[in-house]
């Protein structure tokens, strides 16, 4: 294998997983909000979590973006780690297509899907015209690097050299499925490598039990994907990724035994089309040795699929702050809905969740700017994306119990709370603002911030926190004496906000600073203001018990 052949083998692989991820990301584009949706509805039992699992990565073409989907809805509190459990099971599966397309060959029309696809791309008169034809584009590209993979790796077959250091490490069961891991988890991509060893396979290159082992291999490196989703996440999130890691090691476990006893490899075989110790249909047989793989791997341990969610809480303990909801709602229980008073008690509760989570955002980005953590800088988002959430969540049920009621009073509430969500959600808005000026304005700065400027960002982050708490003590009961307590502290952060930005302005106008340090300063000084007007609304709402007061008319004086 000359130079040439070795950088037509790389452009190959390049021309493979651009057209993967080209066609996966299209795919997940078009169908990923209704995939979503559908993971969310429909895995209450891990036997329907395996079909929903195996349906949508058939869709959407990655097991990859499929256990993401996954992580990203367990992470906020939208499904629970049993219900992802079968999920993982039937993505495994559903990612196995890939090899069944590639083992039927239609590589030879490759260039008919990219021609096909670049049409549809000119013509296109729609968002979701031009989603198709990058979907088109990408399939045809996937099978055009498969075919220049297959020609470069061609005169391979012609070095005894080569084939007898190819065998010795797929034909070794331990080397043979930890060169597939080890592979997998560099191009992260589970069908480009399973599409690599079918290549190799149909050259003659490997015999079809070291393709065996390189496929189970394969298989524990797609979860380094569902690891990285995972970096930043709670620990129920993390536990996703085990999850997924231990059902693929463990299947590997009993499957490689199989194969090394020959079992498996005589099952695959009488399963399959031709005689694959002949050499006839290697492709085939290499592509439904991976398919049943997982699927026998899924019937064997779907039974102890709540075995190994508890594996996996075992070995990834809860961490701190994990106890609390990131954007499931707790208390909006729809069955009380026709209780009008108690569903906007219910409501207030969801509102207190909001605020708790406003207060972790913020806790979070403080502790990342004081510590310098990329993880918790990144996690911040992450809840605000939850406090975006449980404001649609508490919103949909208050319109609900709007249209339920017929007590004025309830009627009368219902447009100051859905006012009172918006200014949690804007506060989640402001974190999030704040969290930018700390993590990445003030660390873009050339020249790090003064001392005296680092002791206004801690004083009035404390009083912040403190005003937070108050707040979220208040709205437990409405309890009146936190209202004075909060409205006090509002006034004591405005005049000391007033007081600082005037002496962080002078001391930029006397050069007395380093200007970008004393600016960014000033914006975390006016995103505290903003903040604790945001949480004096919330009590004056409160206090008026949610209801907006009417300006009395004057009086006609022809009147009585």
């Amino acid at each position: 294998m000359n130079f040439l052949q070795i950088i037509n083998f790389f452009g190959g692989l390049a021309l493979f997983l651009f057209g993967m991820n080209k066609m996966s990301d299209n795919l997940h584009a078009v169908a990923g909000s209704e995939m979503r949706r559908i993971l969310k509805k429909l895995t209450n039992t891990p036997l329907k979590g395996v079909f929903v699992g195996l349906g949508v990565t058939a869709l959407i073409q990655s097991s990859s973006a499929t256990t993401v989907m996954m992580i990203g809805l367990v992470n906020t509190g939208i499904m629970t780690l049993n219900q992802a459990v079968g999920v993982v099971m039937g993505a495994n599966i559903g990612t196995t297509i890939t090899a069944q397309l590639i083992a039927f060959n239609i590589g030879h029309y490759a260039y008919v899907f990219v021609i096909g696809g670049v049409i549809l791309l000119f013509i296109r008169k729609s968002r979701k015209m031009e989603k198709w034809s990058q979907i088109l584009i990408g399939f045809g590209l996937l099978f055009v690097g498969l075919n220049v993979m297959s020609a470069a790796v061609g005169p391979l077959k012609d070095s005894q050299f080569a084939r007898d250091f190819i065998i010795s490490i797929s034909s070794n069961p331990v080397l043979g499925i930890l060169t597939g891991t080890l592979f997998t988890m560099l191009i992260q991509s589970s069908s480009a490598s399973v599409g690599i060893v079918i290549v190799l396979a149909a050259n003659g290159l490997i015999p079809f039990e070291g393709a065996l082992y390189l496929v189970f291999g394969d298989n524990i490196g797609t979860t380094i994907t569902a690891w990285m989703a995972g970096i930043g996440s709670n620990s129920t999130a993390r536990r996703v990724a085990m999850v997924h890691t231990l059902f693929n090691l463990f299947g590997t476990i009993v499957f490689g035994t199989l194969t090394y006893l020959g079992f498996f490899t005589i099952i695959v075989n009488r399963l399959t089309p031709g005689n694959v110790f002949l050499g006839e249909n290697v492709a085939r047989h290499v592509a439904n040795g991976h398919t049943l793989f997982n699927v026998m791997n899924t019937i064997i341990f779907l039974p102890f699929a709540g075995l190994l969610a508890k594996a996996a809480i075992k070995i990834i303990p809860e961490s701190k702050g994990d106890t609390l909801s990131l954007g499931e709602p707790k208390h909006l229980n729809y069955l009380v809905i026709n209780n009008s008073e108690l569903a906007i008690e219910q409501s207030l509760k969801e509102m207190r969740e909001m605020l708790r989570l406003v207060h972790l955002g913020l806790v979070v980005s403080y502790e990342a700017f004081k510590d310098k953590n990329y993880k918790k800088q990144i996690r911040v988002s992450r809840i605000e994306t939850a406090i975006d959430y449980l404001q649609r969540e508490i919103t949909l049920y208050l319109v609900a119990v709007n249209e339920k009621t017929n007590a004025d009073d309830i009627v009368q509430k219902i447009p100051a709370l859905l006012h009172t969500v918006n200014d949690i959600e804007k506060l989640g808005d402001f974190t999030e603002d704040i969290n930018n000026i700390l993590n990445y304005q003030i660390t873009a700065q050339k020249v790090p911030l003064c001392p005296s400027f680092t002791k206004m960002i801690d004083d009035l982050h404390a009083k912040m926190i403190y005003m937070i708490d108050l707040s979220i003590e208040y709205l437990e009961e409405l309890k009146p004496d936190y209202t004075y307590k909060i409205i006090e502290m509002e006034g004591r952060i405005n005049e000391q906000h007033h007081n600082l930005r005037e002496q962080v302005l002078s001391q930029i106008q006397n050069g007395e600073c380093d200007a970008a340090g004393g600016l960014n300063t000033i914006d975390y000084l006016d995103g505290v203001e903003i903040i604790a007007d945001k949480l004096k609304n919330l009590v004056k709402a409160g206090s008026h018990n949610f209801i907006y007061k009417q300006n009395p008319q004057p009086m006609d004086q022809a009147g009585d």
